[in-house]
């Protein structure tokens, strides 16, 4: 590829932010970076946490440097114009860049303003700003939203906005830091619909750092994958997902059907190479015979399987005690929640949370995930109804005090950080607790071990990236070892391998008794993980059930705007070939397929 064709050129870039301390050095993060992209391009960035992805998306107007200080070499040039000459009020009408966390670039108070400001800027005319707005509000699904405060928003919901804003301006490249990590599964797909057609259709290019191994596969025409502030892969996405072994050494995850196909080649000696859906299913069904499905046993998740009622919308929403299961430790009851008076967030929620149980808290963006779960540590009061945690009405105790037995780790991490240093952060809970000493610093100790802090222990947190700052949020409550765990998306912005590292200490901490409840868009990790799924649609309970049972219902996740995982849906697509139609995970199909071919 040719440097003076290239929409975007990179030469030998090196770069070093500066000190975190007076007493440190130069932070060093991209170590001799060369990379060429045409115009029209929709090229993927993958990365382990903190290896400078977004450093470099700074480059690409000239963020970095110019606003950041450092140490920059080498040269960015972007539409012929190189970053180090020229400043970034310039580059902006190039490149536009959505950033990972959307609150950091709101400032205005209504949604409509907010995306209308970038063409006011540019000094687009009035008639076509309003084109522009109703037409970047509907790419995203918020036209109905442009009258409302971006911060009064739910997470997905701010990511959305922040999306619609860059696409208004229409840059000739469109920078995307991880812009679907707060999304439900169908909005990750349209968001990634929606880059590819500005790219046919404008011919914009694309770059997007993104850990969807899925929508990575389907729409990019190169991935590139960093690793220790280097490039050490740049091919096409059937390429580098087919390298299964190398993505997970260097921390990353491929999708479902590379993971499957590989597991196929080392267990039983074929050699597949489908990274793709539809390749998977064209390849196994043309190697197996059509016959009447078996009947298989599933292993229990974790070792245990859930048994409870299934609550609809159609039918009573509340849990009953069921006698062979534990005490439920929280009771919500008729449960009614008001921001004002036109927004209603909850709509007379009842159910109840065995102890011990591990749960699930799934549905699309605004369904009331995280207004439900704030009201088990008193964050949010009932605006009607009752919920009860460990026999106590949550209305008559201070958050300080329900601290004791609900942890809650926040969607954006910065809401909970403000210690000097990542060990007083940590430190911080249990010493609230009353502890210290030698026990203070053993739990310390143990924590930043756990989550691989350690080397930051003495680095203020605001300063870290933001997959580390979420790293040091959840090690945070997991010192003050709650008897229940609230994590709320506590997987955005981590890689694969960090994203595992964290799901294995949770369900570690379920095994020793700890009730957990995830709030995530990521069903991957639902299936894998949680034994129950609690599905929220508009504020009320659509279903709650074991996981497998609820993944079952391919209706019920449709209207709730959730997509099963690649695996279960290849397993349901493979049925008439004898697959059961509710496997869960890419271990599962491959012992159902082979004990099937078997039998």
């Amino acid at each position: 590829m040719s440097g003076e064709l290239a929409e975007i050129s990179i030469r030998d870039l090196h770069y070093s932010y500066p000190p975190l301390t007076a007493q440190g050095g130069p932070v060093s993060v991209l170590r001799g970076i060369d990379l060429e992209v045409e115009r029209g391009e929709f090229v993927s960035i993958m990365g382990p946490t903190g290896v400078g992805k977004t450093t470099l998306c700074l480059a690409l107007n000239g963020i970095v440097p110019q606003s950041m200080g450092g140490i920059f070499g080498g040269d960015v040039i972007v539409g012929g114009l190189n970053t180090k000459e020229h400043p970034v009020s310039k580059l902006a009408s190039k490149v536009g860049i959505v950033f990972q966390d959307p609150e950091s670039q709101f400032f205005n108070m209504t949604v409509e303003n907010e995306v209308a400001f970038g063409p006011e800027s540019l000094g687009i005319a009035p008639a076509e700003i309003r084109e522009r707005l109703a037409w970047a509000l509907d790419v995203v699904g918020m036209s109905d939203f442009r009258d409302r405060s971006p911060f009064h928003l739910s997470g997905g919901q701010k990511q959305r906005v922040a999306i619609a804003s860059i696409l208004a301006m229409k840059p000739d490249i469109l920078v995307l830091d991880e812009p679907t990590s707060g999304l439900d599964p169908i909005g990750k797909f349209e968001v990634f619909r929606v880059v590819q057609e500005l790219k046919r259709r404008e011919q914009i290019t694309i770059i997007m750092v993104e850990q969807e191994a899925e929508k990575i596969a389907e729409f990019s025409d190169r991935v590139v994958v960093m690793h220790e502030g280097k490039i050490v892969m740049v091919d096409g996405p059937s390429v580098i997902f087919s390298q299964v072994d190398l993505m997970h050494e260097i921390g990353l995850g491929v999708t479902q059907v590379s993971d499957l196909a590989a597991r196929f080649n080392a267990r039983s000696g074929t050699n597949y190479t489908f990274t793709l859906f539809e390749d998977a299913y064209d390849t196994l069904s043309q190697n197996t015979d059509r016959r009447t499905a078996t009947d298989f046993s599933h292993p229990a998740i974790d070792g245990a399987t859930c048994e409870r009622k299934s609550a609809s919308l159609e039918s009573s929403n509340l849990q009953s005690p069921i006698s062979n299961l534990p005490p439920p430790v929280i009771q919500v009851r008729d449960l009614w929640y008001q921001y004002t008076d036109d927004i209603v967030a909850l709509r007379g929620v009842s159910l109840d949370v065995k102890d011990g149980d591990f749960v699930a808290v799934i549905g699309q963006n605004g369904s009331g995930k995280t207004t439900l779960v704030k009201h088990f540590n008193g964050l949010h009061k009932p605006t009607k109804g009752q919920v009860i945690v460990d026999g106590r009405d949550v209305s008559d105790l201070p958050v300080g005090e329900l601290a004791r037995t609900v942890g809650y780790v926040f969607q954006n991490p910065d809401y909970q950080i403000f210690c000097a240093t990542t060990r007083e952060e940590i430190a911080f809970g249990p010493r609230n607790l009353g502890l210290e000493g030698d026990e203070l610093e053993e739990r310390v100790e143990e924590a930043l071990a756990y989550f691989g802090l350690t080397e930051y222990a003495d680095s203020p947190p605001a300063v870290l990236g933001f997959g580390t700052r979420r790293k040091i949020s959840v090690a945070a409550v997991y010192s003050m070892r709650p008897r229940v765990f609230v994590l709320d998306e506590p997987t955005t912005g981590l890689d694969w391998k960090s994203t595992m590292d964290l799901m294995r200490v949770i369900r570690a901490m379920n095994e020793m008794g700890h009730t957990i409840i995830l709030v995530t868009h990521d069903m991957k990790l639902v299936c894998e993980f949680a034994r129950s799924s609690l599905v929220l649609r508009d504020g009320q309970v659509l279903t709650y059930d074991d996981t497998r049972t609820v993944f079952k219902h391919s209706e019920i996740l449709k209207d709730t705007q959730i997509e099963p995982p690649q695996i279960t849906k290849l397993a349901k697509r493979m049925v008439p070939f004898g697959m059961s139609d509710d496997v869960l995970t890419v271990d599962e199909f491959h012992t159902v397929y082979v004990g099937r071919r078997r039998g």
